[in-house]
């Protein structure tokens, strides 16, 4: 049976936006990878995810201090009632 998949665009230079730079600079190129991975969780839940570091750096298995890092230190995310969203999702 074919598993059902969706697609988003993806621009082909995201890693040279100055925010995206600046995280790497500060994390390494892990950064990059959780971020792609929450920016799939926005995708997959209507732009509206559950702020719940703890929750999002078990599943990614990473330190908790990293993901609140990427969601609140580079302007990449919206953090606003308990939710993380995104302007470019």
């Amino acid at each position: 049976m074919a598993k059902e998949t969706f697609y988003f665009s993806h621009d082909y230079n995201a890693r040279n936006d100055d925010k995206i730079k600046t995280m790497i600079r500060k994390h390494g190129l892990v950064s990059y990878g959780i971020f792609w991975a929450i920016v799939e969780d926005l995708y997959n839940n209507n732009n509206n995810i559950t702020y719940d570091c703890d929750l999002i750096s078990y599943f990614l298995r990473v330190d908790i201090d990293l993901i609140k890092s990427i969601i609140n230190d580079f302007g990449l995310f919206i953090v606003s009632d308990g939710f993380i969203s995104s302007n470019s999702v």
